[in-house]
């Protein structure tokens, strides 16, 4: 779309709507198009006209009436029917939060998925937390819809897994990323550009106009400026993975002067970090993506001196006498005196074998938000009945034609938090409870997704559902296979931390102080600790694993000033 974005400020009262118009203008004219309506009935016919003119996108609606208007709700659910982006607040006055039906309807609106957050209409000028509101929500509109501003550009078929895993490390990764089917004339421009020709195989080009062809996640993770080296020299913690659990354990070990690595195989945030928008998590009252709070703590964790090895997986561990090493993949090692796992947990791979085929290209296992967009007027599935998939199935329903979730359970009740589920329903995502996923098939063509077979649990009957899409958020489990014998684990490969080690008969695995015992995070081998979802007995809460992350560093120091101690 060639113009600018739109602004909207809608208020039927002239000077109401004056006092959003005027800073506005002022701040943001330059960059885009600002318009006004006269109440509702007047901005559905605004938001129509851009819809229809196709030249511009609507970025944020400003409004202070959500009253019905016409065959629409309200003007907020109009512009997002046209607009799945938009970013959409509701304005109300200083201190009216104070009055109970201002604060029911900021609350039964947001409930409902029909604005964003609220907006304080100005009250004097320059009134940065007004702007603050609207910079934060126009942030939030341009990484929804992609603004290549220093970006990257994929040119790949959507229908090749390894087009899907580059887009996904970049978009996860905070970098700016648009992806073109080969054929397309950007692309073929770019190309022509750049004197390459597509093989078949993904084409990146960088914000800097580097063309790389087909490149591995070291070469691409260095294209926007992410280091992969490791340490040659002993280090006082190495901290095995970057979700939210790992990130929270070098902030606190960086800053309190440790010598910390933090190893990292896939993208920055771990499975936190491809959540859409997690609305519990303290101090971000109306919510935060995963990907962005795991950037902000990347960079908090790097200010304080923390160093990172992305892209490189641990695949061996060895227990030695000043510590630990590390076997890093391709042979080589990282020695410290203290290991901190936070590897997190993956998804389990369902056992339907008509799914294999479109791994990567229309079934995909976690809650990949990068995909989302691409499921424009498509019917989608979520399989699973935690967060995450509630998550997932909230930020599809903005583009799919259809959003369905698929449990085992009886019901979300023991799975989900109530917010989600009331959103969820409001969101008009349906449900399927009592079914798990046992095949799929195509249409017609062989590429392409059509349908899954659901089999009843207890009756053992099938069915076939029309799906496009599928998204697995199903049988988490941890990958602690390559973790040092003399760590005790249970039989599904969690980490046993602190009574739990001392409790399942490890008393004699234990290799510390038989008095003391390990310290509430400690694995069975004194300064080996495990934190997050990795961990027997973990909440799987994102700030849980944070608080995990940060408590564990007191446990670390008293393990490395004992080793002191035994030194001299």
């Amino acid at each position: 779309m060639a113009g600018p974005p739109v602004i909207l400020a809608v208020s039927a009262d002239e000077r109401a709507r004056s006092a959003l118009l005027e800073p506005l203008r002022r701040r943001y004219a330059a960059d885009y198009r600002v318009l006004d309506a006269d109440g509702p009935a007047e901005a559905v016919s605004v938001i129509e006209s851009i819809a229809g003119s196709g030249d511009a996108e609507l970025a944020l609606v400003l409004a202070d009436d959500a009253s019905p208007v016409g065959a629409h709700e309200n003007v907020f659910v109009a512009a997002r029917r046209h607009f799945p982006d938009v970013r959409r607040g509701l304005v109300i006055e200083w201190g009216s939060w104070a009055d109970r039906a201002t604060a029911d309807a900021v609350l039964r609106l947001m409930t409902q998925l029909q604005i964003d957050y609220y907006v304080v209409r100005p009250v004097h000028s320059p009134d940065e937390s007004f702007h603050r509101a609207v910079t934060d929500f126009l942030r939030e509109w341009e990484a929804a819809v992609g603004k290549r501003h220093r970006g990257f550009t994929i040119i790949g078929d959507r229908a090749q897994p390894r087009t899907h895993v580059l887009q996904s490390r970049l978009t996860r990764s905070g970098v700016p990323t648009e992806r073109l089917d080969p054929d397309a004339p950007d692309a073929v421009a770019l190309l022509a550009e750049a004197g390459t020709a597509y093989t078949g195989v993904p084409v990146v080009r960088t914000s800097d106009g580097r063309v790389l062809v087909d490149p591995d996640d070291a070469q691409l993770a260095r294209a926007y400026g992410l280091t992969t080296e490791l340490p040659e020299h002993l280090v006082d913690l190495a901290v095995v993975g970057a979700g939210p659990a790992g990130l929270a354990a070098a902030v606190y070990a960086a800053s309190e002067g440790l010598d910390t690595v933090v190893l990292e195989s896939d993208a920055i945030g771990g499975q936190a970090g491809s959540s859409s928008l997690i609305r519990n998590y303290l101090g971000f009252s109306r919510g935060v993506s995963g990907s962005e709070l795991a950037q902000r703590a990347y960079q908090q964790a790097w200010v304080f001196g923390a160093r990172f090895a992305h892209t490189r997986r641990v695949g061996g561990m060895r227990v030695v006498p000043d510590g630990f090493e590390l076997e890093v993949a391709p042979g080589e090692v990282v020695r410290a005196r203290a290991v901190v796992l936070a590897t997190g947990v993956s998804y389990r791979r369902l056992s339907a074998p008509g799914l294999v085929p479109f791994v990567g290209a229309s079934v995909f296992y976690g809650a990949s938000s990068v995909e989302a967009r691409a499921q424009a007027g498509r019917d989608v599935l979520v399989v699973g009945g935690g967060n995450s998939a509630g998550q997932a199935a909230l930020h599809l329903a903005r583009y799919a034609r259809s959003v369905s979730l698929v449990v085992r359970g009886p019901s979300l009740a023991d799975s989900m938090s109530k917010y989600l589920i009331d959103q969820l329903d409001a969101a008009g995502v349906g449900l399927t409870t009592g079914a798990r996923v046992v095949d799929a098939g195509a249409s017609a063509d062989p590429a392409r997704l059509d349908h899954v077979v659901l089999e009843r649990v207890g009756t053992g009957e099938r069915v076939e559902m029309a799906a496009d899409a599928v998204f697995i958020t199903i049988g988490a489990r941890p990958h602690t296979e390559w973790v040092a014998p003399e760590v005790l684990r249970d039989r599904w490969g969690s980490v046993l931390t602190g009574a739990d080690v001392l409790g399942e008969g490890g008393r004699r695995a234990w290799r510390g102080d038989p008095v003391t015992g390990p310290a509430p995070l400690e694995s069975s081998v004194p300064g080996c600790f495990a934190v997050g979802d990795v961990r027997r007995g973990s909440v799987k809460r994102v700030a849980s694993a944070v608080g995990e992350g940060s408590v564990v560093i007191s446990s670390v120091h008293a393990h490395l000033g004992a080793l002191a101690r035994g030194s001299s």
